[in-house]
């Protein structure tokens, strides 16, 4: 890891043995379960502070029956702490690890991910240390997403070029962000431990820009009225309606005759179902068969959320089956037209 040429326009009055302490505390409260884990490496990693100036900083993996190592030069500056508890998260992941490989992304990503939590802790509890931290959290990303990015991009268009380590930065940095912006979508503990995938990654990624660009039009839903069943009825069939309307997958080839006895033969014997979201508006919808033989076993013949609310959708299909049933999906047009749907 390196920093901006202008660091030291952004000097503070602390030590790094503080910096360390700081991380740890930020740590400890983004991470309760490795706490145990986190006190030690406070504790017990061996870090040198007081590196030659021209070395680079590093965290030395030393084995499973050693603690990590680090070495670095610190001089006071803002980018320095953003250092120190930058080497704190590879250390803790080191620890984690314990000798198993774990790629450079992934490295970085829970590198980055505890500087992040370190300026949380001091916009809080050290505000008068916030504003240098913050400015060179920020010189560093005109680093990371300016020249070693354009690295990223020369290597990606001549994949047979050297090696670079430099080229893990900008996706690292970039996925670092978004994993404390969203800590619900993430388990930071499977950061740390080296757990998280990249394809895993990417994949959450993917989904949340696709569910951030699907704005939910569909008008809000009035609440059901127990004395008039019919009208509850007609308005699933509705809700089912404009659901397919962007998400027609398998269904635009049938004529509204077939489409409308299939709902309505479900809904009789209610195996259908319409998720309505936290804005009163439908989200999804599913019908299903339960196997004659089995009434463990469920077969998934339809599921539509257009909006990106799959997830939403499963988690409230399961609420309704019994907590050991097999699900199956049904693909019309898959050449395994029934998977394991979860």
């Amino acid at each position: 890891m390196s920093h901006s040429d202008d660091e030291n326009l952004f000097p503070l009055h602390i030590s790094a043995q503080d910096v360390w302490i700081l991380t740890s505390q930020a740590l400890l409260h983004t991470l309760p379960d490795l706490s145990r884990e986190i006190k030690f490496i406070r504790d017990n990693c061996r870090a040198v502070f007081d590196a030659p100036p021209m070395n680079l900083p590093y965290t030395l993996c030393r084995g499973t029956s050693e603690v990590p190592f680090v070495s670095m030069s610190f001089q006071g500056t803002a980018a320095d702490a953003l250092c120190v508890a930058h080497e704190f998260g590879h250390a803790l992941q080191l620890h984690l690890a314990r000798g198993r490989f774990i790629p450079p992304v992934l490295r970085e990503i829970a590198a980055f991910v505890a500087e992040k939590v370190l300026l949380d802790l001091v916009q809080k509890e050290k505000p008068e240390l916030f504003a240098p931290l913050y400015a060179a959290w920020q010189q560093d990303n005109t680093i990371y997403f300016g020249s070693d990015a354009e690295l990223l991009k020369d290597a990606l268009r001549s994949p047979e070029g050297p090696y670079i380590y430099r080229l893990n930065y900008p996706l690292a940095r970039y996925f670092a962000d978004e994993i404390h912006a969203n800590p619900t979508q993430f388990d930071l503990e499977s950061v740390f431990r080296g757990n998280l995938s990249l394809s895993e990654c990417l994949s959450r990624m993917q989904s949340q820009i696709r569910a951030a660009s699907m704005n939910n039009y569909l008008p809000e839903v009035p609440e059901a009225e127990k004395d008039r069943p019919a009208i509850n009825a007609y308005r699933s069939l509705g809700m089912m309606a404009l659901l397919d309307i962007d998400y027609w997958q398998g269904e635009s080839e049938k004529s509204i005759e077939e489409y409308y006895s299939a709902r309505l033969a479900h809904m009789q014997v209610q195996t259908a179902f319409v998720v309505i979201g936290n804005e009163r508006k439908p989200i999804g919808y599913a019908m299903w068969e339960t196997d004659k033989i089995d009434k463990n076993v469920i077969h998934l013949k339809r599921q539509a959320a257009p909006f990106g609310d799959h997830l939403y959708l499963q988690k409230k299909l399961q609420t309704l089956f019994p907590e050991n049933a097999k699900i199956y999906s049904h693909h019309t047009r898959s050449a395994r037209r029934e998977q394991v749907a979860w």
